[in-house]
């Protein structure tokens, strides 16, 4: 608001000073100051872009955002990507948030038995706190629900794990912050998504193949520079160096036995488009060792894209948002016969989500992915599928998502299809966290 005022008023005393007759005294310090002014709101508004874009890394990072200056007026149009705490004044008190998501599915294929069911896809448990005036911390548990069918007779398991356990000093000179423990990775965006907060019932099939069923998280320390830039845009570069293993359910990542450290990094670039839109670029590569043999490699690389629109008319009411992400691997296996095989994959992702009233979202997402294990595929395999959903709020609190889904497989010299209606169900519980980016509030 003190900025818009500024400038309307500054042209308006400006333009009065101009006009003044010349044989009128104008004060030399009055003109001077109103220049001063004027310059300032010029720079201002030149770093409209990345000031907006810092408030978002800070929000993400929890870094204590009752302190944090603030332009007033500014929108943010990405939010947190996970649940959003911290702040002052919560030392002794951290803010806790319960997540339950509830699942259902219903799917012509008689013969898996993860479909036709309810089932408790995860309860979570969110704590965040300031630790000190420069770190927070975060502590994330949960209970998810696994669906396997090894012998053709379903079994249903319910594993506690430690989601996310970790320490993040957000105030460090140069513009770094740096974290510590266990977290998820930034490679890509949907990875950084629980499964609370992702836009569709499902996690993309691409994620799924080359990151996990649950994307990637692993254990090791996380640097993150805002690079300075010419351009004056927003440009963030993070280094993390972790275990190898990164879970047992990793396609890339080597397994408790693989050499270490695995690197991963990720560019981003974050950009106004007009007065009502956002567009982020990226770009992610992971090096790894697959086994103990440090002969044995694997490298990932990846994109993604995230475009936001607000209609300036009615911004609570009407937005867009396109994103897409694509993987490539090459990796190295170890075969009985043949020894070390080298294999590369392809998959990717896209979707486009209309908000079309307050509380309700439509999309459509397409997937395609090869399986980066060649222990478990033939070079022709792989899986695309095509899904339409809906997401409606009955409140800030409790969401209900409905999306069908078509499968295509090839897998091992044979078609196959599926279609099921899947049903999501989530609510929490406790301390109110900030909504994820494709949210539009």
């Amino acid at each position: 608001m003190r900025l818009s005022v500024f400038v309307l008023v500054i042209p308006l005393v400006l333009g009065f000073l101009s006009a003044a007759p010349a044989a009128a005294e104008v004060d030399p310090a009055l003109a001077l100051t109103v220049e001063r002014l004027a310059r300032q709101v010029q720079e201002l508004e030149r770093d409209r872009s990345k000031d907006r874009q810092r408030i978002l890394e800070l929000e993400e990072r929890l870094a204590g955002l009752a302190a944090a200056p603030t332009a007033p007026g500014k929108t943010v149009l990405f939010g947190p990507d996970t649940a959003a705490g911290g702040g002052q004044g919560n030392l002794l008190n951290p803010e806790i948030t319960a997540f339950v998501d509830l699942g259902g599915s219903l799917s012509n294929d008689g013969d898996n038995d993860a479909r036709n069911r309810f089932n408790l896809r995860e309860a979570e448990v969110d704590f965040r706190a300031a630790i000190t005036p420069q770190a927070d911390g975060v502590l994330v548990l949960a209970i998810g629900e696994e669906i396997e069918d090894p012998f053709g007779d379903v079994e249903v398991s319910r594993e506690f794990e430690l989601e996310e356990a970790y320490v993040n000093f957000h105030t460090l000179p140069w513009d770094l912050a740096l974290k510590g423990g266990k977290f998820r990775n930034t490679f890509g965006r949907n990875n950084l998504l629980h499964t609370h907060d992702l836009p569709q019932v499902t996690r993309p099939l691409a994620v799924q193949a080359f990151l996990g069923p649950e994307g990637l998280a692993t254990v090791g320390g996380s640097l993150s520079w805002l690079v300075p830039n010419p351009w004056e845009q927003y440009i963030e570069w993070t280094a993390e160096f972790v275990n190898a293993n990164g879970g047992e359910e990793s396609p890339i990542l080597g397994g408790s036995a693989a050499d270490n450290p695995a690197l991963v990094s990720h560019l981003k670039i974050f950009s106004d488009v007009g007065d009502t839109g956002s567009l982020e670029l990226g770009a992610s590569v992971l090096y790894t060792h697959t086994s103990d043999d440090r002969d044995d490699t694997g490298t990932m690389l990846g994109a993604d894209l995230t475009y936001l629109w607000r209609d300036p008319d009615q911004p609570d009411f009407r937005s867009l948002l396109l994103q897409g992400e694509v993987f490539w691997s090459k990796t190295d296996f170890a075969d009985d016969i043949a020894g070390t095989i080298r294999d590369d994959n392809w998959g990717l992702y896209a979707f486009g989500q209309y908000q079309f009233a307050q509380n309700w979202y439509a999309g459509l997402r397409y997937d395609y992915t090869e399986f980066p294990n060649l222990g478990e595929r033939r070079r022709d395999d792989s899986e695309w599928g095509v899904s339409a959903y809906l997401s409606w709020y009955l409140s800030e609190a409790l969401r209900v998502r409905l999306e069908y889904q078509h499968l295509g497989r090839d897998l091992v010299g044979e078609g196959d299809s599926e279609d099921a209606l899947l049903l999501g169900l989530t609510f929490l519980i406790g301390s109110h966290p900030g909504h994820p980016y494709w949210v539009n509030r």
